[in-house]
């Protein structure tokens, strides 16, 4: 049992607002967990308000730790930090916002204060860790059944269980929002979330000669399901659209799409979080999918959501450690996907623009039909996921990031991907009898020339993206010069894959690639918008 002191109320009360900004609060507190506190003690916060919560001007603190939190918060939405991913997935069967939390919630008296912009807004306590507070429980959660005294432990009572992360009961914004759920053209939404049975509203005013209407969910886990009407909200039995697929990547295509304003509602189906909604359509002005500026330049247009000058603004003008961790932090917040909905990923982020019912497979280039894929044919021509980062070299686990990540994962002929298996990148080495244009020996791996740079800035991305300084579940990937061995977060060769980025330049199927992955994953490959970042971070070890 750990056992903190305990503070006086005027000191934490001092200065503290029933409801300040009317919106954050604290909703769910487990102090006693019933197997491990030291793995499955979490916070919830929840957004009572009407707009959303910019996050970064909060920070949570108990009697001896504290954390500055960011992000955005929805109106209506739920928040939960654990003290350990892993164990708050074992006990709810589900990730938790943020993971892990720097607390040890005292058994026998401590608190929870939330706080804006250095001031008290919030205050859970137990067990006398706040005088007055006098709340104890063991092997179940604390939760805010009201929303009336935030100073007192009137607010407050014991759950039946370990807690409903992601779910509750309390009041939320009253008022109409015809600005928050409002989409414009070329708007993504983006970490969309909600309990089974509810759903998200949100409607879009269409101009007048308008066409290819596009409205797409997807990414993230569970199932949603994707209702489109105009002039009226979509219900399960009233709809103009609702594809009614398993999971959450649906979409609604309207050819010619009447003027006015078109309803849209995410369903729950069962509980899902993490999904993206976009909405996009062509005008008499013009047409296509996006109004990026990015540096693409493919046959594509940049996606919608995406401009190169906004997106990598942290890193522009940097150069060295510094420039690496300024594109770490722009592109490790991104979308993860289970290792079956890959399948689906590589479906649209590798599609044959010649025939969209095949993929492109790396290494041999060869086009292949989605449906020839390991698990759904014997065929040794078959398809498999191909780790370009080799998995064993670091996450051998599903559940880690870098194991689904959608920038290094790429389909390959299943006896290439083999015989490559987890060997470092260099040269040399016997033709492939099955794809002669690569080459392999003992240890190592050397790809067809057309795509010695494409495997370079994916590597590069792994190291970048990967620093083992998240909640990823994923160590510091490095690449490095030389061979290595398995069951280290390391590959090889550093110096060689440099080389490959600089002869083998990004090409058109690269940026298209890149803006598919962004669709999805919603992060990027930095090499492949700014080559020159390659040689900037990594070329001082190779001697350039």
């Amino acid at each position: 049992m750990i056992t903190k002191p305990t503070l006086t109320a005027a000191l934490l009360l001092a200065g503290l607002s029933a409801h300040a900004h009317g919106a954050l609060l604290i909703s769910e507190v487990l102090y006693d967990a019933p197997n491990n506190d030291s793995v499955e003690e979490f916070i919830e916060l929840y957004n009572s308000g009407c707009d959303p919560v910019d996050l970064s001007q909060y920070q949570l603190s108990d009697n001896s730790s504290s954390l500055n939190l960011s992000g955005t918060l929805a109106p209506g939405k739920y928040y939960s930090l654990a003290i350990n991913a892993a164990g708050f997935n074992n006990l709810f069967g589900k990730d938790p916002d943020f993971a892990p939390l720097p607390f040890s919630l005292g058994n026998s008296g401590d608190f929870v204060k939330l706080s804006l912009n250095g001031q008290q807004v919030d205050l859970v306590a137990w067990e006398g860790g706040v005088s007055g507070w006098n709340l104890n429980v063991r092997d179940v959660a604390l939760e805010r059944t009201t929303i009336v005294n935030t100073q007192t432990e009137a607010d407050w009572s014991a759950a039946s269980s370990a807690g409903t992360p992601g779910t509750g009961t309390l009041a939320g914004c009253s008022a109409p929002l015809p600005t928050e759920n409002l989409l414009s053209k070329g708007e993504v939404r983006t970490n969309l979330s909600a309990a089974q049975g509810q759903a998200l509203d949100f409607v879009a005013d269409i101009p007048a000669g308008s066409s290819n209407l596009a409205v797409t969910l997807s990414g993230g886990s569970g199932d949603a399901d994707l209702y489109v009407r105009f002039g009226s909200e979509p219900s399960t039995s009233q709809y103009d659209c609702a594809p009614y697929l398993s999971g959450n990547n649906e979409q609604c295509q309207i050819a010619t799409a009447q003027e006015g304003r078109w309803y849209i509602k995410l369903q729950a189906y069962a509980a899902f979080s993490g999904a993206s909604l976009q909405l996009d359509y062509d005008t008499d002005a013009g047409s296509g999918t996006g109004t990026g500026t990015g540096t693409g330049g493919g046959t594509e247009p940049d996606p919608a959501g995406y401009n190169y000058d906004t997106y990598y603004a942290q890193a522009i003008g940097k150069s060295g450690i510094e420039l690496k961790t300024s594109l770490n932090l722009i592109i490790r917040d991104h979308t993860r996907y289970t290792y079956t909905q890959v399948w689906d990923g590589l479906n649209y982020t590798d599609e044959d623009p010649a025939n969209p019912d095949n993929v492109i497979l790396l290494y041999t280039g060869r086009s292949e039909p989605k449906t020839n894929r390991a698990g759904l044919s014997s065929s040794l021509d078959a398809w498999n996921r191909e780790h370009v980062w080799a998995k064993s070299h670091g996450f051998p686990d599903s559940s880690q990031y870098a194991y689904t990540d959608l920038n290094h994962l790429r389909p390959a002929d299943v006896t290439v991907n083999s015989t490559r298996g987890n060997k470092d990148f260099a040269m040399g080495g016997t033709p492939l009898s099955e794809a002669p244009e690569n080459k392999t020996d003992a240890d190592s791996f050397e790809p067809a020339d057309a795509v010695k740079g494409d495997v370079a800035r994916m590597v590069l991305y792994m190291d970048v993206r990967y620093q083992g300084n998240d909640s990823s579940n994923t160590p510091d990937l490095t690449v490095v010069q030389g061979s290595t061995s398995a069951d280290e977060p390391k590959l090889g060769d550093l110096c060689t894959l440099l080389s490959w980025h600089n002869q083998d330049p990004v090409s058109d199927w690269e940026r298209r690639r890149n803006n598919r992955v962004f669709e999805w994953q919603h992060n990027r490959n930095p090499f492949i918008d700014n080559p020159a970042w390659a040689n900037t971070i990594f070329g001082s070890a190779c001697g350039q």
